[in-house]
């Protein structure tokens, strides 16, 4: 996609000196199609192009979604128990299409933000991970030791919620994970670091919701901003990590889909003590450089 964008966004460029995401964007009304032909795109590259952004414009909605439902819920405009408008009505409400506000659902629900009840609608969580990280909120400042009590949390917590889901998730489980690793190997091909680091937070939640076990879950989802936090640097600042992370991945999604309970807890297990192997090599040389 990579070359393709940076044509378009040259054209675009150009014509309205505005880049391609604004532009594309916030203005609706402005003539792309007629621009890029102006500018001797041939339709088959176009569509190709049109594609690209579309995706991309409906996964920047849905983030920009999912954080503005989660300002409401931590200002309590959205409190535990009420229940969201219907889709449509939502959708109108923050002015994007039906398919963006799904996947922030989808998202907010995996959070443990959001609960949806078939043939009853949407509802904020009756008690949120939100309201239980307020006591935690200091230790978002991830220094060194907090760091390592987090891996040590995840050693234990991931590798069980991950021999959980191994018996007992669903196809649509492992579809949906099937999904994400595809996407996380897309983003690390084009270097987008951080497409990866959300794929790979979504990747660990929806192995919890696989797990079945709400209690597990919870506490996931109570450390989930800390989790975030963490892989966002850990991918950004140690070198390997992503193709690491994404051979571990692999290897989990492949014990689940096989139901082997025991190589699903191994390989998460590994997983998180190579993340604490690389992260103490990390300190070790931000702390005594060559």
């Amino acid at each position: 996609m990579g070359s393709r964008m940076e044509k378009v966004t040259g054209v675009v460029k150009e014509d309205t000196k505005r880049s391609l995401a604004f532009w594309f964007f916030w203005v609706p009304n402005g003539d792309f199609l007629g621009s890029c032909r102006r500018k001797n795109v041939d339709t088959t590259e176009l569509s190709y192009i049109m594609s690209d952004v579309m995706v991309i414009r409906r996964e920047v909605l849905s983030s920009s979604l999912v954080k503005e439902i989660q300002r409401r819920i931590s200002t309590r405009e959205f409190r535990p128990g009420d229940k969201l408008p219907p889709q449509d009505e939502l959708a109108a409400m923050f002015g994007v299409s039906r398919t963006a506000l799904r996947e922030a659902l989808k998202q907010l629900a995996l959070m443990g933000l959001v609960e949806m009840k078939h043939g009853k609608g949407t509802f904020i969580g009756s008690s949120t991970p939100s309201q239980l990280l307020e006591s935690l909120s200091p230790l978002l400042l991830m220094d060194r030791e907090t760091t390592f009590e987090l891996l040590e949390a995840r050693l234990f917590i991931e590798s069980a919620l991950a021999s959980l889901a191994a018996k007992k998730a669903s196809q649509k489980d492992i579809v949906e994970l099937g999904i994400l690793v595809q996407g996380m190997k897309k983003d690390l091909n084009q270097g987008d670091i951080e497409a990866f680091s959300e794929k790979d937070l979504e990747f660990h939640l929806l192995i919890a919701n696989a797990s079945r076990n709400r209690v597990l879950t919870r506490i996931l989802q109570t450390i989930r901003d800390m989790l975030h936090q963490f892989i966002g640097e850990a991918l950004t600042l140690i070198p390997g990590m992503a193709k690491s992370a994404l051979n571990y991945h692999g290897k989990i999604l492949q014990a689940i889909e096989q139901h082997d309970v025991q190589g699903a807890e191994n390989h998460m297990r590994n997983h998180i003590l190579h993340i604490q192997k690389s992260t103490r090599k990390h300190y070790a040389l931000r702390n005594h450089p060559k």
